[in-house]
């Protein structure tokens, strides 16, 4: 076994930069963005800046008359949130169209009312996962009856009837390629066939130009350990090494600084559970320049909030050895102790006693996989505030067997004489005496190697196998808190979302060097905060919004 000195990180980022200081690696970025509507001359004429950030999205309507198709100004428009019940009120401007950005994504009731007219609902879904789009809501209203007085109030829409426009999920705005996955799939899609524990980042390998990284030294799971720099988060998008990737969570920076790869662990690969996450991005080429740090891919995770009601899940998964089938390369000789003996047959001698190796190969290796966690949301005030957590563990009791080369009893002298030495009398070769030429230096490294003990082995005589520990442990938890609120009369929203992750785990095989076991115990956590604030008035001819955002991460790391 050998050792690494204890290493401790503090990366503290936001999005696309970081800073180190002394000892610890503290920053805090602080991020300000400035949605601005620009007026023309003619006050009719709105133009709105069709800025959205990683984690919010907009609507853009126009209300039009059914019948013929002119625009209808002054209508009241609410966009209600399904989940939360907040209900944001617009009037159609002198176009007859209406906006609100910063929204969250989800599902969304538009109601459009207007005098003479029938009032009419539009659901619709809202995917923030096109950074830039806004999703259009045209909604064409039918003259009332005559001789109606009041526009009637529509039956509510079935929960199966949803406006899905193709165009909310359409890129018209840039040359982007990627993809993005829904709750439904991220919940639904089998996940794990890499990995011991999922991880939502396999989604990425579904989409074209992904592959897995150059080949790791060894099986592992986890950064930091040979060529391929572990497992979750890792991948080689269009050529490019993992470690161009860069990773976000809400919005947030989620990338280790030292390791180059997701903040995580070597066991708990992801920051979260996958109940947790609402939807998942990964741009895999042409990002826009607002991501930036990395040209390769940018992946972000948007996790889940509360709603009006409590809702939760529980849930639990294991495997175990029974259940699988044995490794071909994994030998089920038994344990056993034999005789060493060397190339002419003859037992090798210790003190004049012969000497025995035990064999390792055991049986079939052993392996228990247990995960199992709980989401719940819901609000802490109804329609204000809300509230969503989510923990998971996971604990692995496994063994492995390894095979490594090490020299057998001949090739531990000159010229293959360490099991018999070298006749003093070279030419007559029944000479009695003889002589082992080796040198000090020679056998202290000669005694670094253990003696082979598995014959059969795929090295041969050279085999030396080991059952090496495997098993590991981890535990993640998130804890999100979003409220609504308003500000002389406009619309205030505020979330504050922490992770934490700590887990070890034994690593049997390093660079495929005897004696290399390691057992990494990483502590990782990131915080994110932000406030969403409609600056300008609901019926402002100017729509201006505005966004702070402050983003924590520390990755502490141990070996």
């Amino acid at each position: 076994m050998f050792h690494i000195p204890r290493r401790r990180n503090r990366a503290d980022s936001f999005s696309h930069f970081s800073m180190r200081r002394g000892r610890g690696i503290t920053s805090v970025f602080v991020s300000l963005f400035l949605l601005l509507g620009i007026l023309t001359p003619n006050a009719t004429r709105v133009t709105t800046v069709h800025a959205q950030d990683t984690v919010t999205g907009a609507f853009e309507g126009m209300v039009t008359n059914s019948e013929t198709g002119a625009v209808i100004a002054g209508a009241s428009v609410q966009i209600i949130n399904q989940q939360t019940g907040q209900t944001i009120p617009k009037t159609s401007d002198a176009r007859g169209r209406f906006y609100q950005g910063l929204l969250s994504p989800g599902i969304y009731t538009i109601r459009v009312s207007a005098p003479g007219f029938a009032t009419r609902e539009v659901r619709q879904r809202l995917f923030i996962t096109r950074t830039g789009e806004v999703v259009p809501v045209p909604v064409a209203l039918d003259p009332a009856p005559t001789g109606a007085t009041a526009a009637p109030t529509p039956t509510p829409l079935p929960q199966t009837e949803l406006d899905t426009d193709i165009r909310a999920r359409i890129n018209a705005s840039d040359a982007r390629q990627g993809g993005a996955f829904t709750e439904e799939e991220v919940s639904t899609l089998p996940l794990g066939s890499s990995t011991f524990t999922r991880t939502f980042d396999e989604l990425t390998f579904l989409l074209p130009g992904v592959a897995p990284p150059p080949q790791t030294l060894g099986s592992v799971a986890g950064p930091g350990i040979g060529a391929g720099v572990g497992s979750a988060g890792q991948f080689s998008v269009n050529g490019l090494r993992s470690r161009a990737n860069n990773f976000t969570v809400d919005g947030s920076d989620n990338n280790d600084e030292d390791i180059g790869v997701r903040r995580q662990g070597f066991f708990s690969l992801v920051p979260q559970p996958i109940e947790s996450i609402r939807e998942y991005q990964a741009i895999t080429l042409l990002a826009p320049a607002q991501f930036g740090r990395n040209i390769g891919a940018q992946v972000n995770a948007v996790s889940k909030s509360g709603g009006s009601e409590h809702h939760g899940t529980v849930y639990g998964f294991l495997n175990t050895s029974q259940l699988n089938a044995r490794n071909p390369f994994d030998a089920a000789g038994g344990n056993s102790a034999f005789a060493l003996r060397a190339g002419n047959n003859q037992p090798v001698l210790l003190d004049g006693q012969p000497l025995t190796v035990l064999s390792d190969s055991g049986g079939k290796d052993s392996f228990t996989l247990g995960q199992g966690g709980f989401v719940l949301g819901g609000p802490l005030r109804r329609d204000r505030i809300f509230y969503f957590v989510s923990a998971e563990s996971t604990r692995a009791n496994a063994t492995r067997e390894e095979s490594f080369a090490v020299p057998t009893v001949e090739q531990r002298g000159f010229g293959g004489s360490g099991a018999i030495g070298l006749p003093l009398g070279l030419l007559d070769p029944n000479e009695p005496f003889r002589a082992f030429p080796t040198s000090v230096d020679g056998d202290a490294v000669f005694s670094l190697f253990p003696f082979p003990n598995n014959p059969q082995g795929i090295y041969g005589a050279n085999t030396f196998t080991q059952s090496l520990p495997a098993g590991g442990r981890g535990v993640i938890a998130s804890a999100k808190v979003e409220g609504n609120f308003k500000l002389r009369g406009r619309e205030q929203n505020i979330t504050e979302r922490y992770h934490f992750t700590e887990d070890s785990r034994f690593i049997p095989v390093s660079g495929g060097a005897i004696f290399s076991t390691l057992k990494p115990r990483v502590r990782t956590q990131n915080n994110s905060f932000y406030l969403n604030s409609e600056l300008s008035g609901a019926n402002s001819t100017r729509p201006m919004f505005n966004q702070l955002r402050l983003s924590y991460g520390r990755t502490s790391l141990n070996f």
